[in-house]
């Protein structure tokens, strides 16, 4: 017999082996034991014993039989759906798995994936009303899909917005309302600034007044609102509304029949709930058509989606809270009306990596009200990765990141703002304090803005790369921003911004930094460092940098040097400074700004010789080249240029004997200075 004594030192060893060796068994045995059931909505039968659901001749047949069974699987137990099959409803994660043998949800056989869809066919038509015609059905959320393209709820009017005449929390005015339609009951969308798109129900409609439910975001006048969810709206193919106390569906047809079309609505809410269970797996499956999200995960720590499809989502396609070590990868995520992955400040360690998301919130109206919503990642937790996506036409910022020592590395995101502004490809805002964030590596291109119902239609407000009030602690390193209709890198009352080796080129404005103190609680911007960067401007409006501020403080923005900024030749652009500087006592203008705090290289540029070439893949790209070049940096180029992973060239076509007319030179402006009188 062997007796430990916890008191003798020489024990210390064989109690820790005999803990791990017990530890050891229980694991193995338990994983052991797991089983695999397979669930077929062809072939299976759910009368089948969960003996036989364990043979793949033998399954189960719907996600109903899985969820009454969920709660007996054990650790390291798998379940897969037969690919090519589609399970109608959701699936409710009743236990937990272990963290070295989580409980998988995957899929079996040849063919596509299996899809767990929550659509719901309508038919049974009438004829309502001429071109609209109605269904009964049960639906949920926020979802109609049409020859299988999601469709906008009615809408009046049918593209744009009307303008209010003048406003208070829960009203508005306009004279145009006068007449015509009674729309109490349905509900007003109001752009309430350039980033938030508010509905609210109407509770009265007199003459041209509407009165509705008002929240903290006040309507301002000369804005834009438009009417929706009215059967009174729909006059356009596909448009859609839901009577919830009838439970009817009608849509809007035209002079085609109903049976011309496939028609679906979403059935179900969600399609995978999790809340309060870890250590949960899914790989391989396709989500399709929720209500609100394909994903509702809650409190529930370690779960995993790989390799799975997630299209036409209500709201959006993943929604978590408080959730820590989440793991989305190598997903596509697709049509989501509100945003495509929402983690909140409580999911930390959360893994976004190497997936598609496109069309996130392009539909005015149909995304959920107030700020964080239209984005195609959105997340808040520390040690946050979002790490080589490719994004591609979302409504407002394409990711919206914070989070002690978070960072988005090797995105690819191109158009985004597209429903909203005063936003970016990648934004950073901070309203508590977190440090070590990082921006690197990312390519970010077309952001376009959309100003419609607002009050400035003319201003069009994308950034590529925007650096929000009170934000600090970030690094933004070799990015690649162009074709943004504002500004490439935007710093806005902020500090301990270093800035370092990016190319910002062909964007309204390349570098901005504005502060302006239009919050009691804005910060100043101090303590930044810019350096090594290249400001390329192409165009004749526009400036390579622009500085403002609110005080007489510029100086004290912090160090910039050794940059690059270009423009056009004088014979393209004769009057406008290839940077400018304003403050409340001085306004400073020059062809290179602040002498005091700079000394760069200006490199002139004719806009016909600009090549422009970027690499978005993991694979080094190796371009050929018909002409002679020179970079930037005044390096020679003659049959091809090697562009390593997710990074860019600006080249300037040049014969051998004009290659030396091109040189930068070391510039040293003079400063103009014009007092306010």
């Amino acid at each position: 017999m062997f007796i430990v004594n916890p008191c003798t030192p020489q024990n210390i060893k064989p109690l820790k082996f005999g803990v791990l060796v017990v530890l050891l068994s229980i694991f193995f045995s338990g994983y052991s034991k797991a089983s695999t059931y397979y669930l077929s909505s062809t072939t299976g039968s759910d009368s089948y014993s969960s003996s036989q659901a364990t043979n793949p001749a033998t399954p189960w047949k719907s996600l109903d039989k899985l969820n009454g069974f969920f709660k007996f699987l054990i650790a390291g137990d798998s379940v897969l759906l037969k690919k090519g099959d589609v399970f109608y409803g959701s699936i409710t994660v009743t236990k937990s798995g272990s963290v070295f043998a989580p409980i998988y949800l995957g899929a079996y056989g040849k063919g596509e994936n299996p899809v767990v869809s929550g659509l719901i066919t309508l038919n049974s038509w009438k004829l309502v009303s001429k071109g609209i015609y109605e269904s009964n059905c049960d639906a949920q959320g926020n979802n109609l899909i049409l020859n299988d393209k999601q469709q906008q709820i009615g809408r009046y009017p049918n593209t744009g917005y009307f303008i209010i005449s003048s406003a208070q929390n829960s009203e508005l005015v306009d004279d145009k309302l006068a007449g015509g339609n009674n729309w109490t009951a349905a509900e007003v969308v109001i752009r309430k600034t350039r980033w938030i798109i508010d509905k609210s129900t109407i509770i009265a409609h007199n003459g041209n007044k509407l009165t509705f439910n008002g929240n903290k975001n006040t309507p301002k006048n000369g804005y834009g609102y438009f009417i929706q969810n009215s059967i009174n709206t729909l006059d356009k193919l596909g448009e859609w509304f839901y009577n919830k106390d009838r439970k009817t569906m009608a849509v809007y047809l035209g002079n085609k029949a109903p049976s011309y079309y496939k028609i679906s609505a979403s059935g179900v809410n969600k399609l995978v709930e999790i809340n309060k269970h870890n250590n949960i797996s899914f790989n391989s499956i396709t989500f399709s058509g929720a209500g609100e999200n394909a994903f509702s995960i809650v409190q529930s720590k370690s779960i995993s989606i790989t390799n799975c499809i997630i299209k036409n989502s209500g709201t959006e396609a993943i929604a978590a809270s408080f959730s820590p070590f989440l793991v989305v990868k190598n997903c596509i995520i697709s049509n989501s009306l509100s945003g495509g992955v929402n983690l909140d400040i409580g999911c930390k360690n959360a893994s976004v990596v190497n997936n598609v998301i496109k069309n996130t919130g392009l539909m005015a109206g149909m995304g959920k009200s107030g700020t964080g919503t239209y984005e195609a990642i959105t997340s808040f937790g520390d040690n946050t990765q979002i790490e080589k996506n490719r994004i591609d036409s979302v409504g407002y910022n394409a990711i919206y990141f914070g989070g002690n020592s978070s960072f988005a590395k090797n995105n690819y995101i191109t158009w985004f703002c597209m429903t909203k502004d005063d936003g970016a490809g990648i934004y950073l805002g901070d309203w508590s304090k977190t440090v070590n964030k990082k921006v690197e590596g990312n390519i970010i291109l077309h952001g376009v803005g959309n100003s419609a119902g607002t009050n400035q239609p003319k201003s069009l407000q994308a950034e590529g790369i925007y650096i929000d009030d009170n934000t600090e602690s970030v690094t933004i390193l070799d990015n690649t921003v162009s074709l943004c209709s504002n500004n490439g890198i935007k710093i806005h009352n902020a500090k301990y911004i270093d800035i370092y080796g990016n190319t910002v080129f062909n964007n309204g404005i390349q570098l901005r930094l504005e502060q302006d103190h239009y919050l009691a609680t804005s910060e100043n911007i101090r303590n930044n460092k810019i350096r090594k960067n290249t400001f390329f401007s192409v165009g004749n409006t526009q400036t390579a940098a622009k500085f403002s501020t609110n005080g007489d403080d510029i100086l004290s923005f912090g160090q910039i040097d050794s940059n690059i900024y270009c423009k056009p030749t004088k014979r393209y652009a004769t009057d406008l400074p290839l940077a400018s500087v304003s403050d409340k006592k001085i306004a400073v203008t020059g062809n290179l700004k602040m002498t005091q705090i700079e000394r760069s290289r200006l490199q002139n540029a004719e806009k016909r010789n600009i090549l422009f070439e970027y690499n978005a893949t993991n694979d080094v790209k190796v371009i050929a080249l018909n002409a002679n070049y020179v970079d930037v940096q005044n390096k020679r180029y003659s049959k091809t240029i090697t562009l390593n992973p997710y990074s860019s060239m600006i080249l300037l076509a040049a014969e051998p004997d004009e290659i030396d007319k091109l040189q930068a030179i070391e510039y040293s402006a003079v400063v103009h200075k014009t007092f306010e009188r």
